[in-house]
């Protein structure tokens, strides 16, 4: 008995599909282990940068208060029409 062609093209084109759903599978999981290493590494840079900040606006208040001024006078003269 010979197998009809289109049964077993039939056959073929689920085995692939199923290979497909499985490569895509485990590029997902791949993608989400990768993008939460680098956002972890993100945020710990950005706490850092905050931190920063912080240490810099208690050390020198007056300083962040005169650039804060002087920022909002810019914007506010430039707006003007």
């Amino acid at each position: 008995m010979t197998k009809d062609p289109l049964t077993s093209t039939r056959e073929a084109l689920i085995k692939d599909t199923d290979h497909l759903k499985r490569d895509a599978g485990h590029i997902v999981e791949d993608v989400k282990k990768h993008a939460s290493a680098h956002i972890d590494v993100v945020k710990d840079k950005v706490n850092d940068a905050f931190d920063m900040a912080r240490d810099c606006v208690k050390e020198h208040p007056l300083k962040v208060v005169s650039v804060a001024l002087l920022i909002g006078f810019l914007i506010g003269t430039f707006r003007r029409k």
